[in-house]
């Protein structure tokens, strides 16, 4: 149990709080602590499994509640399977779901970096690096940046097609219109200027939130990533045949985030309806339309397609009948909703996907296709926007009458404005399950640790709770690694 304690560093975990200076010098000695050892290890597997933190501590966005700890058969059924070796039994405990395993490896990745000093400070520049630049800053960076699992043939001083490649990506990931320039204030020197032990921190919060998820996700599977604004499908459910699906999308503003959750989409729709969200509809709409003539309100919901309907939806509403500033500010309260009808101009596009929470969020195609080309895609409003909608719903609904060429020939085509929508449940045997986090670290499978900014802030909230059990605090203290 001292053992694997001590290498739990490997999952971000700080081995001094569960194994004391105080036991350690009780068991040096030889004295009895067998009792004080399982009470720690116990407290250990309990982090590892479920988190230390509360989620429901973090913020509105998160709708997880914290995990029980493993039951006491449960526990006993996994120290038989692992041999009552304490060491297999902590990597058993921890989460399986892939993307955890994706931030652990960045994390053991660049640990020992930290520990052994090689990520080093780099020396400052007083004038802009870019392709065939000589400095012999860009050594250090090129040392830097294969740390990171970039690509670099050499580490001289020469600005190379290699550095150039490495140095967009970045700035994909800063969220910024790539240049392939390092400027000595701009994002990419900041980005460089982390220290190490900050970054193992960052990666140290990721693994904390994939915690809060089950500890294996299903053979089939959506996950989102927030931060880094991608989609990934994965279906193992057959052996020999393993299939991947990934794109882009456009997540939440920071001012409307899109939650950290685990859902599951039960419903295609072709040429969806978008009624209007109350938030979008208090803060957006009614601010718009209040300084506008009747005649002008009236253009406005003919050039975009939109209804007003009594709160029952049994009534439809003359929208210039509606003292739209009075209701701005609050000196009189109407029952009413807004909604766009299906065309290729809608809000939603022309394909959806229902999910089954009660807060409005749900996955969609969007007219606003040009959003997925640029780095910055946190952009809506709380719902997932899909790069290749179409991808999905040929997907959930293969093996039914509903194939690709159907779903296209249903769809509203230019100009063409419809009156109801297609709803198409998902056979039971494919409604997936869909999981959304923040994680603003991770290897990917090129072996690169890409790193984006919190602009969510929820990093820094897990820190207030976190902060215990983060490696180095009190100094420049790292774990052994072997």
């Amino acid at each position: 149990m001292r053992s694997a304690i001590k290498k739990s560093w490997k999952h971000g975990l700080n081995p001094k709080l569960y194994w004391t200076d105080s036991l350690e010098s009780k068991y040096s000695k030889g004295a009895n602590v067998r009792s004080a050892a399982n009470q720690a290890f116990l407290r250990m597997l309990n982090h590892l499994y479920a988190g230390s933190v509360n989620p429901q501590y973090v913020g509105y966005d998160i709708k997880f509640v914290k995990k029980d700890f493993l039951s006491a058969k449960q526990l006993r059924a996994i120290v038989l399977a692992t041999g009552n070796d304490a060491e297999s039994l902590v990597d058993e405990v921890a989460p399986q779901n892939a993307p955890y395993q994706s931030v652990r490896q960045g994390f053991v990745k660049i640990y020992p970096s930290c520990a052994d000093g090689s990520w080093a400070e780099i020396a400052p520049v007083n004038t802009s690096l870019r392709l065939y630049s000589r400095n012999p800053a860009i050594a250090q960076i090129k040392k830097r940046l294969s740390i990171l699992g970039y690509k670099m043939s050499n580490t001289d001083e020469v600005f190379d097609g290699d550095l150039l490649n490495a140095i967009t990506d970045i700035q994909w990931n800063l969220r910024i219109k790539p240049d392939g320039e390092i400027s000595p204030k701009g994002k990419v020197w900041q980005f460089l200027s982390v220290p190490c032990q900050e970054r193992v921190r960052q990666l140290q919060v990721d693994m904390e939130k994939m915690r809060w998820f089950p500890q294996y996700f299903e053979d089939r599977y959506i996950f989102v990533n927030l931060a880094m604004s991608y989609f990934i499908l994965m279906d193992t459910s057959n052996p020999d045949y393993q299939r991947v699906m990934s794109f882009r999308t456009v997540n939440g503003r920071p001012s409307r985030k899109s939650p950290t959750m685990r859902d599951l989409i039960v419903k295609v729709i072709l040429n969806p309806y978008w009624t209007v969200p109350p938030t979008i509809f208090s803060e957006d709409k009614v601010n718009d339309l209040k300084v506008l003539t009747k005649a002008q309100i009236r253009e406005y919901f003919d050039s975009h397609h939109y209804e007003v309907w009594s709160g029952d939806w049994k009534r439809r509403i003359d929208p210039t009948s509606i003292d739209w500033m009075a209701l701005s500010q609050g000196r009189i309260n109407y029952d009413i909703s807004i909604r766009q009808l299906p065309h290729l101009g809608n809000a939603l596009g022309v394909v959806k996907f229902d999910l089954t929470n009660g807060f409005l969020i749900y996955l969609h195609d969007t007219n606003q296709r040009e959003l997925f080309d640029v780095p910055m895609r946190q952009l809506s409003s709380g719902c997932m926007r899909l790069e290749k909608p179409f991808d999905l719903a040929e997907y959930l609904l293969e093996d039914t009458a509903w194939d690709r060429k159907t779903i296209e020939s249903m769809v509203a085509r230019p100009g063409e404005v419809l009156s109801k929508s297609t709803e198409i449940p998902v056979p039971k045997a494919k409604q997936t399950p869909v999981y959304t986090a923040y994680l603003t670290s991770m290897m990917s499978s090129d072996g690169v640790v890409r790193f984006v900014d919190d602009i969510y802030g929820q990093n820094a909230s897990i820190k207030t709770y976190l902060s215990p059990l983060f490696v180095g605090e009190e100094s420049s203290q790292y774990w052994d690694i072997n």
